[in-house]
């Protein structure tokens, strides 16, 4: 049923699983493209090298190949690229200007990218080893940050007067007094210019952002360079030769123009706007999906579980039917008896009911057949308490008459015959109290570890020498070694009698009965009891066991309270064995009882005899 309900679902949200998850992907594809796109347009040059690289590969007549995408970004940014061999010298070279060298001195390239030499292009550098050949990517550009922090630098203090001034200027009139390389980062990047001494403290600043210290140690400058994103802040640095102090350009990490999510989508500035929107758009796609599955859903299957919880409620009004639509006909199935296409998918569902259905109807009649049973069984206790009590009060009533005068023999007499009548009544009663005993107490037995050999061979002894027993022949086979079980010896012999007397009681004169005792695995035995008789119908072997059932008709004293099989089924149990019964009409009985000797404790836990 599991299985069947995994595959229906599987049919059900396949082609919407499907669609979310190609959503989903082309979601995330897009969010990472967007993402590197804006990482790049925020700061190209840092991110730049490791993109080129990923796509870099060797064509087969040995010339480098790179993604067009990345040169033309490269191109946007203003920036060029080299791609150096070993010896230093440029095979490939993208967007170079004049003033660029074609070929690197080892301490030369060193010095640019330190900046120890003059160089008008801030460079990066990336070394791989490519299919056996160390390629190293050199980029180069001038970023306006660090222009503007040169320019600042090397004026030195020719610029304080301009910042004074600047500061002095009504912010709507602004000030056009700046070099073009440092209105170029005020303006685009909203950058700050801050002053610094030698020892790092605040001379002079100009529209800095809030959370700008106005001083620093060597680290917090260091930290700030080289992590500007756990500040929110990126800045640029210059040192002045002759004096020492610091320029700083500040600038907030994400301030870059913005791109574009789609030709007629909004513009976004930051990670956190990208991913609102992109997430968002996922969110609204989802929704449009599940509303519609949900829609379609409610009415294909919404109605066959309606259906069910209806079945359910006429189940616990003891009306076991499926409710039938307008035709008269079971709701869920067509006239062929079929299943309806739209209760298919929970035909298990609907199986399931009907079989509930028809086990719950099968137990209502059970229990009606079980409750006449037991009404029958007491009218027919009722009777064999009557015919005995009606002989004692009988003979009392003759007992106490003053009109004859009877001899001590006919009074003898009379006490026999009313002692018979009330030990067959207390037998009724002790056999009540003993199930009831066996089915509710826990010390109904009292166990000792007794040899079973003995206990068994004297309870057929005691069968076969009755009297009333003598038509029939019976056979003990003993085990060869002896058998110690912790037993109730009273119960367990009375177990043996009620079967043995069944055995006798619903057979002819002349009926064998075998029964032989086997040793099992460790301290278990089993018991076989068989017989050559009549044997038993179904009917009759599905309700041996049964409490109140009786054989025989009620109108014979011999015929017991119907309560025998089922005690000797309870003091089975209570040793902790098992009873089967094997039975056909015309091929006798054979009833085996088995202890596995495993289910008790200790001997010496028990007393012993």
């Amino acid at each position: 049923m599991r299985r069947r309900f995994v595959w229906m679902f599987i049919r059900q949200w396949l082609t919407v699983g499907v669609i979310t998850a190609i959503c989903i992907v082309m979601m995330f594809l897009w969010i990472a493209e967007k993402m590197m796109e804006l990482d790049l347009k925020r700061n190209f040059s840092r991110v730049a090298l490791e993109s080129i690289m990923d796509a870099y590969s060797v064509r087969e007549d040995g010339s480098p190949h790179i993604s067009p995408r990345l040169l033309k970004q490269v191109e946007d940014n203003g920036g060029w690229l080299q791609v150096l061999n070993e010896d230093g010298e440029a095979t490939s070279a993208y967007f170079t200007p004049p003033d660029v060298p074609e070929k690197y001195k080892p301490g030369e390239l060193i010095d640019f990218f330190n900046r120890q030499q003059p160089f008008p292009y801030r460079l990066y550098i990336l070394i791989r080893p490519i299919e056996g050949e160390m390629v190293t990517l050199l980029y180069g550009v001038k970023e306006p940050l660090d222009t503007a922090a040169s320019v600042l630098a090397e004026g030195g203090t020719g610029y304080e007067h301009l910042i004074r001034e600047a500061g002095q200027a009504e912010p709507a009139s602004g000030f056009n007094g700046w070099p073009e390389e440092i209105r170029y980062s005020l303006e685009e990047y909203e950058a700050g210019i801050q002053l610094l001494s030698a020892e790092g403290k605040e001379l002079l600043s100009y529209r800095l952002p809030s959370g700008v210290p106005h001083q620093y140690s060597p680290q917090e400058l260091v930290l700030r360079w080289q992590y500007p994103e756990r500040y929110g802040m990126r800045i640029e640095m210059r040192t002045e030769k002759d004096s020492g102090r610091i320029w700083l350009i500040h600038a907030p990490y994400d301030a870059v123009p913005g791109i574009r999510l789609t030709p007629f989508g909004p513009t976004v500035n930051s990670e956190s706007q990208l991913m609102m929107y992109g997430f968002g758009s996922l969110v609204l796609i989802l929704l449009l999906a599940c509303g519609g599955l949900a829609l379609w859903q409610g009415n294909r299957f919404g109605l066959p579980m309606l259906h069910v919880m209806r079945w359910l409620e006429q189940l616990a009004q003891r009306h076991y039917k499926e409710p039938n639509d307008l035709h008269g006909r079971p709701s869920s199935k067509r006239r062929s008896g079929r299943l309806k296409h739209r209760y298919k998918a929970y035909a298990e569902v609907v199986y399931s009911v009907e079989e509930l259905s028809q086990q719950l109807e099968q137990h209502e009649f059970e229990r009606e057949q079980n409750e006449r049973m037991r009404e029958e069984w007491i009218a027919g206790l009722s009777h064999d308490l009557k015919t005995p009590l009606s002989s004692i009060y009988g003979y009392a009533q003759l007992l106490r008459s003053g009109q004859y005068e009877w001899d001590r023999e006919e009074v003898t007499d009379f006490a026999a015959i009313m002692v018979e009548k009330a030990e067959y009544m207390d037998g009724l009663i002790q056999d009540l109290n003993l199930l009831y005993r066996l089915k509710h107490a826990s010390d109904a037995l009292h166990l000792e570890y007794r040899n079973v050999n003995e206990v068994a061979g004297e309870a057929v002894a005691r069968i076969a020498e009755d009297p009333a027993w003598s038509p029939y022949e019976s056979e003990w086979i003993s085990s060869p070694e002896d058998i110690y079980y912790p037993v109730d010896p009273l119960a367990f012999r009375r177990m043996m009698d009620n079967i043995m007397v069944n055995a006798m009681l619903h057979n002819p004169p002349g009926t064998k009965l075998i029964i032989q005792l086997q040793k099992g695995p460790g301290s278990g035995f089993t018991l076989h009891f068989e017989d050559n008789g009549n044997g038993m119908d179904e009917a009759t072997l599905n309700s041996l066991f049964q409490r109140y059932y009786r054989g025989t008709p009620t109108d014979r004293i011999t015929s017991g309270s119907g309560l025998g099989m089922a005690i000797a089924k309870e003091i089975a149990e209570a040793h902790g064995g098992t009873v089967e019964v094997r039975s056909a009409v015309g091929r006798g009985t054979l009833i085996t009882v088995s202890f596995s000797g495993n289910k008790r404790g200790h001997p010496a836990d028990l007393s012993t005899i």
